[in-house]
């Protein structure tokens, strides 16, 4: 990473401050959307669900999606195993089985202490509310900020069709929305969660500015096809939903064939999340399988946007 020479040099002769370089993305704070608050607390009294019990399972919610980490992969299991063994039984285990440490209690939960216990989110209807509860003002604010940014860059860009992966509770285009309600035409959405569709249906009606419902179709499973593509595709906060690094792979892929434009990649901001967005952007840059890519603007550790050219 290099600052630009321009920038260097105000930031060197005090003309410019450090907190207004132009790499800061604006605004700095985002509004949380006038109609959530009320709605929110609305479906909770027709679930007959108590406000403040969902908040507590919101935060447990939220504080394991922050600590959440990609599934691990058949090698690093193997890596575990053989670390278990050297603990275990010393450097003399060249000749020692695996399936001596399925057979040795002490040998198990060595192992279950140093291989991360992944498993998926089932989001049924409390999950789901729970998630809305603790997630939907850091997204829809993520969101905001990244569609903001190209509005800003792109002034010409006035996009028709929106594909969001992982669409959850409809924080995608409950941001998108804010600047291109009149133009967009189609937001296709993917999500598995029966629950989690139904939701963003519910939230979708009470949105301002108020998203026409013939634009919006929802989808469990992504399409098979590559056609038709879209002008903006997102996939945010999913990819570590995903089973294994070919999974991830293959639906990057998938996505980056469905963009027409741009393709937004957001991750949580920590370790894990940096990690799985590298995978992405190399995979993307480096792939004989993509066409042409330019980073739009990696606006963050956990954010990148990618253009076609």
């Amino acid at each position: 990473m290099k600052v630009i020479n321009d920038v260097n040099e105000l930031l060197s002769n005090k003309n410019l401050k450090h907190k207004e370089h132009p790499g800061i993305m604006k605004p700095r704070l985002v509004d949380q959307p006038n109609w959530l608050q009320n709605t929110v607390l609305k479906i909770l009294h027709e679930k007959n669900i108590s406000p403040k019990v969902i908040y507590n399972c919101s935060r447990r919610l939220g504080n394991y999606l922050h600590h959440r980490y990609p599934p691990p992969e058949k090698e690093d299991i193997r890596f575990k195993m053989e670390e278990v063994k050297k603990k275990l039984y010393g450097n003399e285990t060249s000749n020692l089985n695996n399936n001596l440490i399925f057979e040795n209690s002490n040998a198990q939960r060595l192992l279950k202490s140093l291989v991360y216990n992944w498993a998926p989110i089932q989001y049924d209807t409390y999950t789901s509310l729970a998630y809305l509860t603790n997630r939907s003002m850091p997204e829809y604010s993520a969101l905001y900020k990244i569609f903001n940014e190209i509005v800003n860059r792109d002034k010409n860009f006035t996009p028709q069709t929106l594909f969001d992966f992982g669409s959850g509770t409809g924080t995608v285009m409950w941001a998108a929305s804010q600047f291109w309600v009149n133009t967009i035409k189609e937001y296709y959405c993917v999500d598995i969660s029966k629950d989690m569709n139904q939701l963003s249906e519910y939230l979708i009606k009470r949105t301002i500015p108020e998203i026409k419902r013939k634009y919006i179709f929802y989808r469990q499973f992504f399409p098979a096809s590559p056609i038709p593509t879209y002008d903006i595709v997102v996939s945010a906060y999913s990819l570590l939903e995903l089973p294994n690094q070919i999974s991830r792979l293959e639906t990057i892929l998938k996505l980056w064939k469905k963009t027409e434009q741009y393709l937004i990649i957001i991750e949580q901001g920590t370790n894990a999340g940096f990690r799985v967005i590298n995978e992405a952007r190399d995979f993307i840059l480096y792939s004989k399988k993509a066409r042409n890519a330019h980073v739009f603007s990696p606006v963050s550790i956990n954010i990148t946007i990618y253009y076609i050219i």
